[in-house]
């Protein structure tokens, strides 16, 4: 099943740079989180070594969107002053911890991990979008924990890269539901952190060792040799922590230019249809990825009106095609312009939310609108880049400006 082949499937993901050669410690980990922002908040950390495992989860401060409750199968539920944490499965109250005390024994356990001659820590994860490093980092930042952190973790192993590499010529999907029942003949519904963690280093550890190569109990899965040979396959595919954390940081300039335009994008990601919310999402990307900004586009247009709008969006030729600059040109010439009319997509009046009808329509759109950000399964995928990182958050209202709302900067599409 496994293949280096470079025909006969779709391309490989984006490569990272991967890491020195070295004595590194492998660790599979993931996060469940109450949305795919960066002022999310992590509701369980998980890790996996074939000796040691770790698992907490949190108690956040943020409700979960619906999209993170069906995934997580989680649920936060009030009663009087205390808000809990519940197993929609089994209807049980969950042993939870502030989110400071669970990061700082996550530190503690991956301490445990790291063998005085290593030279770091690859944490392994596995996701076609490139969401969970960011949140860690930006939670890490949070609670001054970063230091420690990078004193520990070298940098993180992207699994779904390495799958593509490895799998692109006999399968088209290469998540990880689907590679831990073609890789490990395994059938896991990965709805908790603590699943995916393990089967994300087994999966990375499978196609390390070939497709013959059977898993054991002992460290390494299969002795020394077996486990220096997944060091260096594993690290191929890593990025270090220093250009996470510089990502991290493009990522929120980019993100207060995205959430310029909330004044023209917010209607249209909110009262529209799902695909019209699409192609709004896609118009805003193409501006924000040109390095505009609302304010840019507002001179040029009190300077030349629509003219001026045209010079402003010439930068799109080689990224837009001709019906997306036509739309562009028509949303923001009749936003800078009242009077005008239109003649693409607007938005719709609201339904009145007191009737049954109403408050269904709410709750349609809210998943909507995470689908129209590009996820599956509710997940939010990012409205700028290819590097898939957290980028969105609900629309409050189309003329309320940006803020960074305690956290860090957040683009906001729902």
């Amino acid at each position: 099943m496994v293949s280096t082949a470079v025909n006969g499937g779709p391309p490989p993901s984006e490569a990272p740079e991967g890491l020195p050669a070295g004595n590194y410690t492998l660790v599979g980990w993931d996060i469940d989180t109450t949305g795919r922002r960066l002022i999310d908040d992590i509701c369980q950390i998980a890790g996996y070594t074939p000796t040691s495992q770790f698992s907490q989860y949190i108690m956040p401060h943020s409700n979960m969107n619906p999209g993170a409750r069906r995934r997580h199968n989680i649920r936060i539920v009030t009663i009087g002053r205390y808000r809990m944490l519940k197993d929609n499965v089994t209807n049980k109250v969950l042993k939870t911890k502030s989110e400071i005390s669970a990061l700082t024994e996550f530190l503690d356990w991956l301490e445990k991990q790291k063998e005085p001659s290593s030279d770091g820590i690859i944490l392994i994860y596995h996701e076609s979008r490139r969401v969970t490093s960011p949140m860690l980092l930006e939670a890490m930042q949070r609670y001054n924990l970063l230091p420690r952190f990078k004193s520990l973790v070298s940098g993180f192993a992207d699994g779904q890269a390495l799958a593509a590499d490895k799998c692109r010529s006999t399968v088209k999907s290469f998540g990880l539901r689907m590679m831990a029942n073609v890789l490990l003949d395994i059938q896991v519904e990965l709805e908790s952190a603590a699943e995916r963690a393990s089967s994300a280093y087994q999966v990375a550890h499978h196609l390390s060792q070939g497709e013959q190569q059977e898993l054991s109990n002992e460290k390494g899965d299969g002795g020394p040799e077996a486990y220096k040979n997944m060091v260096e396959i594993v690290r191929a595919y890593t990025r270090s922590t220093d250009k996470e954390l510089t990502e991290l940081t493009k990522l929120k300039s980019l993100l207060g230019r995205q959430n310029t335009f909330r004044p023209i994008f917010g209607p249209l990601l909110i009262y529209t249809s799902r695909e019209e919310r699409l192609r709004a999402a896609t118009l805003r990307r193409l501006l924000v990825e040109a390095n505009l900004d609302y304010q840019q586009l507002q001179d040029a247009w009190n300077a030349k009106q629509l003219e001026g709008l045209k010079t402003e969006l010439a930068c799109l030729s080689e990224t837009a095609n001709e019906e997306q600059l036509k739309e562009l040109t028509d949303i923001l010439d009749c936003h800078f312009d009242p009077a005008k009319e239109p003649k693409g997509m607007k938005p719709r009046a609201p339904r009145n939310k007191n009737t049954k009808n109403g408050v269904q329509n709410k709750k349609d759109n809210d998943d909507d609108n995470q689908q129209a950000d590009g996820g599956e399964s509710g997940t939010t995928s990012p409205d700028t880049g290819s590097s898939g990182s957290p980028v969105k958050g609900p629309e409050k209202s189309a003329n309320k400006p940006a803020n960074a709302n305690g956290h860090s900067p957040v683009a906001e599409t729902n």
